[in-house]
């Protein structure tokens, strides 16, 4: 396996050459100890890489081929090859970087291995500066080695927090090289005395992950053509591979220790990506010897599982979305209470976790702490003593000294600088009408006893609590007092709430005292306008009934009313009318009306008429009475009933066994227009005929509709017989409505001879409307 020397190469890179040879072959005999295998191995590499002229990744593939070849490992194979004489090779650049990196594996430490990049390598293009970034646990950058600047530059750039946004922690975040100048303008602090100067800063990719950054500097701006990009990462991949290899050593920056040191009780998972770049999951990579798993598994079991797979609880709460995100930003998140599973002897139990989550080179880092007995009862406690707004003090009786929690610091509107105050020292922090009940507390501390008091707090803010507080002394094994301990608590908005719910207790004390007497008044007044009559009353050619059924409830009283009144001129008034609403403001719009449309009968106007002039009235001297009423004026000598509504309902005819209503004339509701016009309609009532007038009491129910209650009521009307009397009472007994409204009724039986001459007439009032 000779290759042929070159004839072109120059006398310096012979001898640069040799030098190398003779430096290889010296270490040759210590390579071969355990601890020095993989370094032996990148060796022959390089020399491969010098004699065929080819990239690392083919050196390294045709060193494995080889050694399958002559039956041998490769650590073997590798010392055979270096024991050989190194031809130079042809092609000056494999020659440049293939001794770049077999110098650069024997540098002592990270400057020396910047300054073989530098020199053997970067200077032929220009380059003036080189630094080696090792990528922190924490996401910082620290320089491992640096070469073309001085130690103070150098020393401004130690160490690069994950915060700070440079060149190198771009790439450090992305993973991808970037160049300076940037097409879009973008220029980030540059590493380096040269400002205007072109920068390329590039990813070291070990074996597992991202181990640190390489930054090139030009003094100038510049180009960066496909040659030079492909140099510059061949020139990282050297660099990688030489960590890698400073790794296998022992070297204290070995990235798999660091995962494992701060891994500890938690887990690294990096990303899985779909097709578009989305983080779909996250895969196990390490899990620390101490990490508690809820399903009680190794951490063996669980490297190489996706993160959703393993821990499903961790899927269905935030800490998934919120992992994604934290390897995106960089910014670490603590997730207080997530709710998890435990497995225990096949059991399954809910458990609430800690879960604190960091960016971590390029995965996350992920630990959590399942709550125990003692801090689910402290949370609990803290819990009550936030919703009973309850804080805590202690006095010692031998030193003085006070305790307060923080709590009692806010209650008391005091900084924690200002100190605490003993209990025995509140007397100028109380309302001076409460320092008797203060002085009665103390006093039952000062005797050792258990006290209780509440009296008002005066803030640093001038402000008033209503405070509660409760002391009881400590004592000690001999029983002799040693502290004295016990809680605040703020009962203000309690106090406020009792003393509000008293005056509202007054209020409504008052007000259904008024309601109360509105509605006696009404109802008495009810009782005497509208007095219910047990027999019939008797004119000249009618028999009349009236009934009057009050609601059941005293709040139910309202406005229903009826009249009968025998006329001047021989005529009889019949009316029956329903007020709307309830109470005395009902009750007096009924009498209002009732007087009104009695004074206005006397003018001798026809129903229609009366119905004008009565809505006129209740519209202009009673505005807001609105109502429905059906008046009607009887002729004796000819049995004709003359009449007219306003809204009412429509009277019921009974004549010969069967019932019929009687059609409506046009009318609206009373009080509803100013002028409207009410229809007159005539009726030829027949000896032995009975006609029933009623108000909505008598026939409404919730869920029934008008037309079935009054044929309901035409039904019942049918199949009751007997006096006017026996009738009314009938018709009530049978109705069912469950409004709770009251009911007036009228029934009228046409007399069967013939009355008495119409000059016969009478001033006297025949029925008090009763």
């Amino acid at each position: 396996m000779t290759a042929q020397r070159s004839t072109t190469s120059t006398d310096e890179t012979i001898a640069r050459l040799i030098a190398v040879v003779e430096r290889q072959q010296a270490e040759i005999d210590r390579l071969h100890s355990g601890e020095s295998r993989r370094r032996l191995v990148h060796l022959a590499e390089g020399k491969l890489i010098e004699q065929l002229r080819c990239t690392p990744t083919e050196a390294a593939e045709h060193l494995r081929r080889l050694a399958e070849r002559a039956g041998s490992g490769l650590a073997e194979l590798a010392a055979d090859l270096l024991g050989q004489a190194t031809p130079p090779a042809q092609d000056d650049e494999r020659v440049r970087f293939g001794l770049t990196e077999a110098a650069a594996q024997s540098a002592r430490d990270g400057c020396e291995l910047a300054t073989v990049m530098l020199d053997e390598a970067l200077r032929a293009a220009g380059a003036v500066a080189v630094a080696v970034w090792r990528l922190c646990p924490d996401g910082a950058l620290e320089l491992t080695g640096y070469a073309g600047v001085d130690a103070l530059e150098a020393s401004r750039w130690a160490r690069v927090p994950p915060q700070m946004d440079t060149l190198s922690q771009r790439v450090a975040r992305t993973g991808r090289a970037l160049w300076l100048p940037a097409p879009d303008g973008d220029d980030p602090p540059r590493y380096g005395p040269w400002p205007e100067g072109a920068r390329a800063a590039l990813p070291l990719s070990g074996a597992k992950n991202l181990v640190g950054v390489l930054s090139v500097a030009w003094p100038a701006a510049r180009e960066f053509p496909a040659g030079l990009r492909r140099e510059l990462r061949t020139l990282a991949g050297m660099c990688a591979r030489t960590l890698d290899f400073r790794v296998a050593l022992g070297d204290p920056l070995r990235p798999d220790k660091a995962e494992a040191a701060v891994v500890g009780s938690g887990l690294l998972a990096r990303p899985v990506r779909d097709r578009t770049g989305t983080v779909i999951d996250f895969e196990i990579t390490h899990v620390g010897e101490h990490l508690t798993d809820p399903a009680g598994r190794a951490p063996r079991d669980l490297v190489g599982r996706g993160l959703v797979q393993a821990f499903p609880w961790l899927g269905a709460s935030e800490a998934f979305d919120r992992a994604v995100e934290v390897f995106t930003t960089g910014a670490p998140c603590r997730l207080d209470r997530v709710l998890c599973t435990v497995l225990s002897r096949d059991a399954v139990t809910p458990a609430v976790a800690r879960v604190r989550i960091v960016r971590f080179f390029d995965g996350v880092l992920i630990d959590w702490r399942l709550e125990n007995d003692a801090e689910r009862l402290g949370t609990l406690l803290r819990n009550l003593q936030r919703l009973g707004q309850i804080c805590g003090w202690e006095q010692s009786l031998l030193t003085g000294e006070t305790t307060w929690t923080g709590e009692t610091f806010a209650l008391f509107g005091l900084p924690a600088s200002a100190g605490p105050i003993g209990p025995l020292d509140l007397r100028g922090h109380v309302h001076p009408d409460d320092e008797t009940i203060l002085a009665v507390f103390q006093d039952g501390l000062r005797r050792g006893e258990e006290a209780a008091a509440t009296f008002r707090l005066i803030r640093a803010d001038g402000t008033v609590r209503q405070l509660r507080a409760h002391g009881e002394p400590v004592v000690s094994e001999v029983g002799e007092p040693i502290a004295l301990r016990g809680i605040y608590q703020d009962i203000s908005a309690q106090y406020q709430s009792q003393v509000a719910l008293a005056a509202t207790r007054d209020q409504l004390a008052d007000t259904e005292h008024q309601v109360r007497e509105q509605h006696r008044i009404a109802r008495e007044l009810q009782r005497v306008i509208l007095p219910s009559s047990q027999r019939p009353l008797r004119v000249d050619g009618l028999e009349i009934a009236v009934r009057y059924r009050p609601a059941e409830q005293a709040h139910k009283v309202g406005g229903d009313w009826y009249d009968a009144v025998m006329l001047p001129d021989g005529r009889v008034l019949l009316v029956i009318g329903d007020v709307a609403g309830h109470g005395i403001s009902a009750a007096t719009g009924m009498v209002a009306l009732r007087n009104m449309l009695r004074g206005l009968s006397a003018t001798g106007a026809g129903p229609g008429g009366l119905l004008r002039w009565l809505n006129a009235t209740a519209v202009h001297l009673a505005p807001g009475t609105t109502g429905t009423v059906l008046c009607g004026l009887f002729e004796p000598a000819t049995r004709v009933l003359r009449w007219a509504r306003a809204g009412h309902l429509p009277p019921l005819l009974i004549r010969a066994g069967k019932a019929e209503f009687l059609p409506l004339p046009q009318g609206i509701l009373l009080g509803a227009l100013a002028d409207p016009e009410f229809a007159e309609t005539t009726t030829v009532l027949r000896p032995d005929d009975m006609l029933v007038l009623y108000t909505d009491g008598l026939i409404e129910r919730r869920s029934v509709v008008i037309d079935e209650s009054l044929a309901r009521l035409s039904s019942a009307a049918t199949r009751i017989a007997g006096t006017v009397e026996e009738i009314a009472d009938g018709l009530l007994e049978h109705s069912s409505p469950d409004t709770d409204d009251d009911t007036c009724l009228i029934v009228v039986r046409v007399g069967s001879t013939t009355p008495r001459a119409a000059a016969a007439k009478s001033s006297s009032r025949v029925s008090s409307g009763g």
